[in-house]
Parts: C-alpha cells; structure tokens; sequence
C-alpha cells in the first residue's frame, strides 16, 4: 500500500508538497521528492541552515549546499546516480515528539534499481524536525546503514 501510495505523491507538483502538516508527513514527502527527482520539493522540505548527512564522510550544511548536492545527484548528467534507482520506505517510520516543535523521525528504506533492492542499499534515515509557522522541515538529517 504504501509503495502505491508513494508512487502518487511522486506526480503530484511540488507546490503540494508544501510544508508537513504533521511531522510524519516529511517521510513520504522526501521519498516522493526522490523518486520524483524534483529540486523544489526537496527545497521545500529543509530549513535554511539545515544540516545534511549523507554518508559518514560527508557534511553538508545549509539548505543551499544541500540542494546543490541533491542537483547533481538527480540533475547531474552522466553522473546522475539517484536517477537509476528510487527509494521504498520499510515498515512505519517511528516519531519522536522531543518538544511540540521539535520531533526526531528514523524509518528505514531501500534504494531499488528496476524495482529490485540494490545490492547493500538498505538504509535508515534519521531526520530531526523543527516545526515553524509554515509547517514541520527538516532540520537535520543523517542517512546510515
């Protein structure tokens, strides 16, 4: 269900991927800007002095850098890797509420590459959420295995 699920929000335009509403929304909604390769939706998604994680040895800071690097990956050319493989959650993301402005969210998904699980690209993502006037966006954010 919720494959068939994502797959929707992926065609849905980034101005209804505004702000979450909710701090469990921001799963699903980074899942769709992924495997939708939209800049804008991620841009939508992270504060302006968001942290970025992607591996461990790598920091990116800034919702700028960050969107910079999510251009290469999924705009880049040649080198494009996230265009060749979108992402699947596993199970239920797990929130937790640390302020009723501030939440920490860890799902897990997989990377699949012509809907097959990518060899050794199972991951978790732990987002920490800061929750404004406009909504709940991605503070920080560490990808790991």
């Amino acid at each position: 269900m919720r494959l068939f699920l994502l797959a929707g929000l992926s065609l849905l335009p980034a101005a209804a991927l505004a702000q979450s509403a909710e701090p469990e929304q921001l799963p699903d909604q980074f899942v769709a800007a992924w495997n939708g390769h939209d800049i804008g939706a991620f841009e939508k998604l992270y504060t302006v002095d968001a942290i970025w994680v992607p591996s461990s040895e790598e920091r990116t800071e800034g919702r700028a850098a960050i969107l910079s690097e999510f251009a290469k990956v999924h705009q880049g050319g040649g080198w494009a890797v996230a265009r060749k493989v979108t992402l699947a959650i596993k199970g239920e993301p797990k929130v937790q509420m640390l302020r009723p402005d501030v939440a920490t969210i860890f799902f897990r998904m997989d990377f699949l590459a012509d809907g097959k699980v990518a060899p050794d690209q199972k991951r978790t993502l732990v987002l920490v959420a800061d929750k404004s006037s406009d909504g709940w966006r991605i503070a920080a954010g560490q990808l790991t295995k």
